[in-house]
Formats: C-alpha cells, sequence, structure tokens
C-alpha cells in the first residue's frame, strides 16, 4: 500500500486534457430540423452504430428519441443488448443481420433484425416458435450494393416464406444504396428503381410491410422521392456531410446551412518551446523549422484517434486563430506551430475539429486532410478520449 489517493478511473479520464465534447442539442436540432423537412407522413430510424459514430450510443439515442425518432438502427446486434442494458425500449434494428447463434439473444431483448436468406429465416422462425415469441424482421433486398441483402429474383419467395410461417412479424421492406453521395445520379437511380419494383411484387402478393426504408443521410437529401415512409439518418445527425457534393442540396432541410457539428474534438497545450530555425520536429525529423519558431505540445496522438495521414496537414484552432501542426503525430502527442498567435500560454485549449468563438473546423476539413471520409474521423477518436456531454 503506497498510501496514495485513489481516482476512479471515470474521474481520471474526466480530467485529462483531451476530450471530445458532445453537444447534445445540437444532434437534436439537426433531427429536429429533419423531421420538420419530411413532414408528419415519414419516421426516422435514427442509426447509432458504432457506438453513434463516436459520440456515444446511449447518450445519443436517448437524445435522437427526445427529438423525435421512432426507431433506432445499429450495425450488430451486441450494440442494439448494450442499448437494451442502458434502459432504452425503443424499437432497435441490427441492420446488418444476425448469425445463427445470435438468435436467442434477439428474441431475449426484443431487437428487430434484416434477414437476407432462407435458412436464417427458417432458424429465426424455429427458434421463435420454441420461445413464444413472435420477432420482427426487415427483408433487405440487395439492388446494387452487393454486400447483404437478397437478390431481386429471390426476395418474393423469401417474403412468402417468412408470411407463411406464421410466427415472424415482416416489419419492413429495405435496401441499402452505394453511391447516393456522388454527382451522377444514374446508379442510384437504379437501385431505386429496382427497389421500387420489388416493393411492387411484394404488394400484389398481398404481403403488407408496414415500414419501407432506403434513403441514408445522402438520399434524404438528394432523392426525396427515396425517403418513402422511413428514412435512416446518420452522419447528418452528427452534423457532417457524406460529400461535398451534398452542398446544393441542403437548403429544403438546413436552410442551405450545414447539419450543426455535435463532436468537438479538443486538447490543451501542456508545453511550449522556443525552437530556433533549422531544428528537426518529432519522428523522423520529416519538418524542420524554417525560421525561430514557438512549438507548442498537445497530447494527443494517434492512440486517441488522429490518424497519423494527417502529419503536418492538419489545422488546429488556438486563441481563435488557426494554427498548423508541424511534424509526424505521435501514439500520445502531436506538435503545433504557435509562432504567430500572440499570448499563447500552457494550458490554452486547442480546437482539432470543432468550433471555438468564431473560428470553425469541420471534421468535413480533417477528412480532406488524411485522405478519408468524416465517418472514418469520427467514429476513430479512441475509448480513452473522455467524451464529455453537453445535455
Amino acid at each position: 500500500m503506497t498510501g496514495l489517493p485513489f481516482t476512479p478511473p471515470d474521474l481520471m479520464a474526466y480530467h485529462r486534457a483531451t476530450r471530445a465534447e458532445i453537444d447534445l442539442n445540437a444532434l437534436r436540432r439537426n433531427l429536429g430540423a429533419l423531421r420538420s423537412a419530411l413532414g408528419a407522413g415519414v419516421g426516422v430510424m435514427a442509426v447509432v452504430k458504432a457506438d453513434a459514430y463516436g459520440h456515444g450510443a446511449a447518450a445519443c439515442a436517448r437524445a435522437a428519441l427526445e427529438a423525435g425518432a421512432a426507431s433506432l438502427g445499429v450495425g450488430i446486434i451486441e450494440e442494439g443488448i448494450q442499448l437494451r442494458e442502458s434502459g432504452i425500449r425503443a424499437p432497435i434494428l441490427v441492420m446488418g443481420g444476425i448469425s445463427g447463434s445470435e438468435i436467442g439473444d434477439l428474441l431475449h431483448h426484443d431487437l428487430a433484425t434484416t434477414v437476407y436468406t432462407q435458412s436464417l429465416v427458417q432458424a429465426i422462425s424455429k427458434q421463435a416458435a420454441q420461445a413464444g415469441k413472435r420477432p420482427r424482421i426487415h427483408i433487405k433486398v440487395d439492388t446494387g450494393m452487393t454486400r447483404l441483402g437478397i437478390s431481386t429474383n429471390d426476395f418474393l419467395c423469401l417474403a412468402e416464406n417468412a408470411k407463411n410461417l406464421g410466427n415472424l412479424e415482416i416489419e419492413g421492406l429495405c435496401t441499402h444504396f452505394s453511391s447516393a453521395d456522388e454527382e451522377d445520379d444514374d446508379y442510384t437511380l437504379q437501385q431505386l428503381s429496382r427497389f421500387e419494383a420489388a416493393l411492387g411484387q411484394l404488394q400484389t402478393a398481398g404481403i403488407r410491410v408496414p415500414q419501407i426504408h432506403c434513403a441514408n443521410s445522402a438520399a434524404i437529401l438528394k432523392y426525396p422521392q427515396s425517403r418513402f415512409n422511413l428514412v435512416r439518418p446518420g452522419l447528418i445527425l452528427y452534423g457532417a456531410l457524406p460529400s461535398p457534393a451534398l452542398q446544393p442540396y441542403l437548403e429544403p432541410v438546413f436552410g442551405g446551412e450545414p447539419p450543426a457539428p455535435v463532436m468537438h474534438l479538443k486538447s490543451k497545450i501542456i508545453l511550449i518551446k522556443k525552437t530556433a530555425r533549422g531544428t528537426p520536429l518529432s519522428y523522423a525529423r520529416k519538418h524542420v523549422t524554417r525560421r525561430d519558431s514557438l512549438i507548442a505540445t498537445l497530447p494527443i496522438g494517434y492512440a486517441d484517434g488522429l490518424a497519423r495521414s494527417l502529419s503536418g496537414k492538419m489545422q488546429v484552432v488556438v486563441k481563435g486563430k488557426k494554427a498548423p501542426q508541424v511534424g509526424a503525430v505521435c501514439m500520445d502527442m502531436i506538435l503545433i506551430d504557435v509562432t504567430d498567435i500572440p499570448g499563447v500560454q500552457v494550458d490554452d485549449e486547442v480546437t482539432l475539429f470543432g468550433g471555438q468563438g468564431e473560428q470553425r473546423i469541420r471534421v468535413e476539413e480533417t477528412a480532406a486532410w488524411a485522405g478519408t471520409i468524416p465517418y472514418e474521423i469520427l467514429c476513430a477518436v479512441g475509448k480513452r478520449v473522455p467524451r464529455v456531454y453537453d445535455v
């Protein structure tokens, strides 16, 4: 025993200089704007998979439901179970489907799942009969993503089989667009046409399906005809756009402005060094100062999800001014050049993306610097970065 005071791990995390501030009111505003634009006939399934794209699934799920979401979408069954264990009772769809070994958990936790094989439908029905349950299924049709889903030639047979089994509730018909965020419309319109044809076959066969959904964030904005009676927003709820090509389509939903960012990734300066011209910085000495400089150290690195590909490319905000990141991104630290920022001091707050005063760095910018997409930047923010919620 050392006799030193013990700080519980959760409190220790909140003392960390690096943190992700989560503005749940921004999420509520984004969802509220979306619902207003959709009108009364279209419901919202808020997508909270991948820990709500790194924002914290339980907190974001509650905020989305408070703002009027009708249901929640997760990627894998464990995510649905975690939401149930956090006390959320709203309808939850496992969008990525399940394996046969997960059927018991699906039934026990009252989750819905997508289905796309006859064998899975049969297995769910068999276990449901044994358990005295009537699970909800959403038939996923592959219209061109070529990932999950049953072919348009075979889906009607699956739907009829599911109906005839008698103990499955066919709650939804869905598909997923591969290219809705691209400028070229052709492929998305082909997918939509195939989906509409499948829906027509279902109706002709007399199989009633209450939820029809295929619109992701991009399609909600760009293809209003794809909304049907349920949409699945993900990235736009968290304040980012899947692609710059969607900018012209913001007016009807967000009044021409991008959705409000929900995550603000921040850190603090822990050291400032006066550095002479010609000094190499960080690993591999790929950056050498070209003038006498002030170089500040931040306690955040690629172990926190800050991609190493951002090395020497990104900017941050300090005291309301932008400053360049310099040298290699390390596991636990980065360096920034604060030479041109008057009055900078240790403990000054630094924003890596999000807002600080009048300055803002959108996560889309960070993604462009890293050569990736905003989804990856948000999802990569590591578990050792505490989420601090503004509720």
